[in-house]
């Protein structure tokens, strides 16, 4: 993980792998995202503050400048909401009238000073707490309305890129509070409501299908057997002297072979969901295998493939380690949940999230 870029460009990279995540897995949660404030819409926070804004608290509301949350509820890690900026004038101006209120002299009670800016509240609409941002130490700090002033985060890039990294990459990820769907929308942790409960959805991280490449034997490769002979009458009957014909036919096919990527790649997600009871490298059960669809019904993958698929000796070490303290009944589970990971290090996005929780483990040892 870089750590001597700029914070603002760091924040612009993170925050930016950010609204990747949430346009692709999250649509709601990206559709709450308000739009970016202009230099104009800051500078005038600026005045309203009475001080300069940071560069990485500028560089995120330039991208996003607030979200209107979705059933009330925040996006941001820590089930914060992210403020919208008329948000953050008030909460700020509300606490320098508290801390006038309190005293300016050496013996009151530090509550509030203009370098602290808020971003994040409980909900959109909500004043009483949620983390600023320290514009002297760069620290992440939650405020309440009780006085606490506690550090959360060392600085707004490390915990946009923790908020990143836990995203693309849940299962890597540490801390207690998991991503989760709800509605399609994105929560972070068990909704301790039991009805909420029942609707949350653990968010795993799998890898989008992969895709074939776009050329003609990938794509054919990637199709149904009983569509091959229909792709190969008409490849044959192409004029490839005929540019925009055998472009129109690429992506046509390509289309299709995508299109049943993704149904096959739904169709294993649907089988794998429930408590699937296989041993590594062995044939589904009998009551099992008949409740898989017949283009799926195939051996598991075994353990081994597991371990050649996962690309970083720190993660095979760690899977090496699982596999030795589990008992044979916790193989289905172990199995399960170390191919999801395997999976998710197949897409270039995971698979560079993970490198960065494993450069930053190294760094910090």
């Amino acid at each position: 993980m870089t750590t001597d870029a700029p914070a603002g460009e760091r924040v612009t990279r993170a925050w930016s792998r950010i609204m990747e995540w949430l346009a692709e897995y999250a649509p709601p949660s990206y559709a709450a995202l308000k739009p970016g404030a202009s230099d104009d819409q800051i500078t005038a926070l600026e005045e309203a503050l009475g001080v300069s804004v940071p560069e990485e608290l500028s560089a995120m509301w330039r991208l996003s400048a607030g979200e209107d949350g979705v059933d009330g509820s925040g996006l941001m890690l820590g089930a914060w909401a992210l403020m919208p900026l008329d948000a953050v004038m008030e909460v700020h101006q509300m606490q320098m009238r508290i801390q006038e209120e309190n005293g300016q002299d050496e013996d009151s009670m530090v509550l509030w000073k203009p370098s602290w800016i808020p971003f994040c509240s409980f909900s959109p609409a909500d004043t009483v707490h949620g983390l600023y941002l320290d514009g002297e130490s760069g620290e992440v700090r939650k405020w309440t309305r009780f006085g606490e002033r506690e550090r959360e985060y060392e600085s707004l890039p490390a915990y946009l890129e923790l908020m990143a990294v836990s995203l693309e990459a849940p299962l890597a990820a540490a801390g207690p509070e998991k991503p989760g769907m709800m509605g399609g929308a994105l929560v972070w942790g068990d909704p301790p409501n039991t009805e909420d409960k029942n609707q949350w959805a653990h968010h795993l991280g799998q890898a989008s299908p992969r895709h074939p490449a776009k050329t003609l034997g990938a794509i054919r490769e990637a199709l149904p057997g009983d569509e091959r002979a229909e792709f190969d009458q008409r490849r044959d009957a192409l004029d490839l002297a005929d540019s925009e014909a055998v472009t129109a036919f690429r992506d046509y096919w390509w289309e299709r072979a995508v299109q049943v990527q993704e149904e096959l790649e739904n169709d294993v997600a649907a089988a794998l969901g429930g408590n699937v009871m296989v041993s590594p490298g062995r044939k589904l059960a009998p009551e099992y295998e008949a409740r898989l669809p017949p283009t799926i019904r195939h051996r598991p993958p075994s353990l081994d493939d597991i371990h050649t698929a996962l690309r970083h000796e720190s993660i095979r070490a760690r899977f090496n380690q699982d596999l030795m303290n589990a008992i044979p009944p916790h193989y289905p589970a172990l199995l399960l949940r170390w191919w999801d990971i395997a999976r998710l290090l197949a897409d270039p996005r995971g698979d560079r999230a993970v490198r960065a929780v494993i450069n930053g483990r190294r760094a910090s040892d």
